[in-house]
């Protein structure tokens, strides 16, 4: 996106207003772009001199009961009663069964809120430039340093051979789990592994997409995985199974 476009959708991506997968795009250009950093930090300071210098006046108790007295009362027209055929009614109650039940057929299965919790907490890894806790490639420091700090032991792999260098490691939140986001890049894609620890069977990958990103997760040896980027969903799935050494 250029910068005039940029700038254009800059007001709403300071309050917060802007969806997805567009905030993502957005946010990537500022990383990348001093002059709409420094006019979105602008318009940041000002929602927030805004927010806490304006006085803020409450309406006195009893208001909106005197708003309410004082407005007309409206009667609803009276509905005239006809007479409805049995025929119809039964017809009718017929189409409104079989309406429901293709409602049913084609509403779409509710998402799971832990696959958009990993995405959102991706997004905005991205978007605070707070990507890593500790930046650095070498796996026996991003390890032990989550351990320390988690009750989760995730793995930690040196896949710069194989096209995926590790970057590092943060602590992080997805969806109320609190675990390790430990920090892979491929070309010029950013992944983030995400680990907590979760009882239960092991299961086998599982992908997904949603808002222009790719997600795979798996279940193994008492730790829930998800992996998510906006990579190309065979490359993802070929870095899980990398990471997960199966």
């Amino acid at each position: 996106m250029a910068c005039d476009r940029i700038r254009t959708l800059l007001p709403l991506l300071a309050d917060g207003a802007l969806r997805q997968p567009r905030r993502f795009f957005v946010a990537r250009h500022v990383a990348g772009c001093p002059d709409c950093a420094a006019r979105l930090e602008e318009l940041q300071s000002v929602g927030t001199m805004l927010r806490t210098k304006l006085p803020f006046h409450r309406a006195p108790p009893g208001l909106a009961a005197r708003i309410g007295a004082a407005l007309p009362r409206e009667t609803p027209p009276p509905v005239p009663r006809r007479r409805v055929p049995v025929q119809a009614f039964a017809g009718g109650l017929v189409g409104a069964l079989a309406g429901v039940a293709l409602t049913l057929l084609v509403m779409p299965a509710p998402r799971d809120p832990v696959v958009q919790g990993a995405i959102d907490s991706h997004v905005r890894s991205l978007m605070a430039e707070h990507l890593m806790d500790v930046a650095t490639s070498d796996q026996h420091t991003v390890k032990p340093w989550l351990s320390a700090r988690l009750d989760v032991s995730p793995p930690v792999r040196d896949l710069v051979d194989l096209g995926f260098p590790l970057l590092g490691g943060r602590l992080d939140y997805v969806d109320g789990h609190k675990g390790a986001a430990v920090v892979y890049r491929h070309a010029k894609h950013i992944i983030n592994l995400f680990a907590w620890a979760a009882a239960g069977r092991d299961t086998g990958f599982s992908e997904t997409a949603r808002q222009g990103f790719n997600v795979v997760s798996w279940h193994r040896d008492g730790i829930a995985y998800y992996a998510v980027s906006d990579l190309e969903a065979d490359q993802l799935a070929a870095f899980a199974r990398l990471v997960s050494g199966g």
